[in-house]
């Protein structure tokens, strides 16, 4: 799911349960993590069981879901959180590369703030391995690579030149042929991947031997994230990811400069704004075209009616007021949720604008 897809869940209807617990790499802190689970699934069944406006077939069933959906999740192989979401009928499974805080919430809409932080923060990306027997496609989420197997993929070369051998009839070029069926394939893995890409626009990566990449380059109509020149038909998923890191890091930094300059055509158009109070304002109002926030900018505050406080000045208790966790976070929701793009950039790069800005609509 994009970001945007996750900013937008929606439950089938009441109860929606959130489970978010913090996560470890390695032992022995991992240890304790299946206990932890258990915990807050107990909580979570405790209080579905009490509450009076569900139905006590509803909770059970929206219980057994959520801790079906445990039972599955392998807690030697996560990142620094996990989250579980759960209502009648759907459950949704995320592993997450950023801590979050430990919290079992029921209501009437999913807690997918961190989710969505944590989804923004990280980078979705196409891996296409070009191969005669077989071309493969990987879905890549940060160090997570799941391989495709629809839209055709895997696909194999099985015409002549590939499986079928090349023809040896008077008068024909061989070489020309062969070369014609391969462009013919290649052409067929990009109409291909193009179909993939309508569904989730991302960044594509190629990987092959230079003939490949010079064939694919020919058919495909669209700017390459980065290519990686080899043969790697029999590279996994880690392999995979060793070989594009560097070229995703180079992408990372060309995509943070973009944002930056486009956050200083906005500035010289007064149409941006900085600091988390005035962007989180904006934020809420649908304004927010474009958030860039620096990657380990996190902040409490208070809210109170429209107006974001420090968490060091609480409104009085007769004022009423919600303490937030990370605000940071709840603009990062609160902008994809209405459609607009998230870029995290180097710390220190927003030094001068208060860490966090917001490139507006109008």
């Amino acid at each position: 799911m994009t970001v945007k897809d996750l900013a937008t869940l929606t439950p089938t209807g009441y109860p929606a349960v959130s489970l978010l617990m913090p996560t470890h790499r390695t032992a022995p802190a991992n240890q304790q993590d299946p206990i932890r689970l258990r915990n807050l699934l107990s909580e979570a069944r405790r209080r579905l069981e009490h509450d009076e406006g569900v139905p006590r077939d509803v909770a059970a069933q929206v219980y057994d879901d959520i801790a079906t959906a445990a039972e599955h999740v392998d807690l030697r192989h996560t990142g620094e959180g996990l989250a579980l979401f759960a209502s009648p009928g759907q459950v949704h499974v995320r592993l997450l590369e950023s801590p979050v805080q430990e919290r079992v919430v029921i209501a009437d809409t999913y807690e997918v703030r961190d989710v969505v932080a944590d989804a923004a923060r990280r980078h979705r990306y196409w891996a296409l391995v070009l191969s005669e027997q077989p071309t493969r496609l990987w879905s890549g989420d940060g160090p997570d690579l799941v391989e495709v197997t629809s839209h055709g993929f895997p696909f194999t070369h099985e015409g002549p030149g590939g499986a079928m051998g090349l023809p040896r009839d008077y008068g024909q070029n061989p070489s020309a042929h062969r070369d014609e069926r391969h462009r013919q394939f290649f052409r067929d893995i990009a109409a291909a991947l193009a179909d993939v890409d309508a569904l989730d626009t991302r960044p594509v990566f190629v990987l092959g031997v230079e003939r490949y990449l010079a064939f694919f380059a020919e058919v495909w109509p669209h700017r390459l994230a980065g290519t990686v020149t080899g043969n790697y038909d029999h590279a996994g998923a880690h392999e995979v990811y060793q070989l594009l890191a560097p070229r995703l890091a180079a992408y990372t930094a060309m995509e943070q400069v973009a944002a930056l300059e486009s956050l200083d055509a906005a500035r010289g158009a007064n149409r941006f704004a900085a600091g988390l109070p005035e962007v989180w304002a904006l934020a809420h109002q649908g304004r927010g075209a474009h958030l860039l926030v620096e990657e380990g900018y996190h902040s409490p505050a208070w809210v109170h009616g429209d107006h974001l406080h420090p968490p060091d000045q609480q409104p009085h208790a007769d004022d009423g007021g919600t303490l937030l966790d990370d605000a940071v976070d709840d603009v990062v929701e609160s902008v994809a949720r209405q459609g607009g793009d998230v870029t995290f950039v180097g710390d220190e790069s927003l030094a001068s604008d208060g860490r966090i800005a917001l490139i507006v609509r109008y």
